[in-house]
């Protein structure tokens, strides 16, 4: 079955899309096409838990179900820096501003004409 993921790295935010087989391994490997950073340069969290290489997506709690394309499954992602892996860090996306008077909705009294 598919499985989509989001991988965010400080400032950077990642879409991949999957099998539920796939290991984290795998996973790494893909970033690594996009990133170009060796596997084991790469350090993938859920929930502030490292991921073990050798278990699947699903042993590490992601499946078809819960990890759709439109609430993709989040990962946190740590790379190595000098000899040490960084400390994982994520920056909040932006708000939108609000919205403009004349473009929030307006209340109508039912039965009311338009003018």
């Amino acid at each position: 079955m598919e499985i989509y993921l989001v991988v965010r790295r400080q400032k950077s935010t990642y879409y991949l899309e999957g099998k539920e087989s796939w290991s984290v391994l795998n996973v790494k490997e893909q970033l690594a096409g996009i990133i170009d950073v060796l596997p084991e340069n790469q350090r993938l969290l859920k929930d502030d838990t490292v991921l073990e290489d050798g278990k699947t997506l699903v042993e590490s709690g992601f499946c078809s179900s819960s990890a759709k394309a439109q609430s993709p499954g989040a990962l946190t992602l740590a790379l190595m820096e000098g000899g040490e892996f960084e400390t994982p860090a994520t920056t909040d996306y932006s708000q939108a501003p609000e919205l403009p008077d004349v473009m929030k909705p307006q209340a109508t009294t039912p039965g009311a004409k338009p003018e």
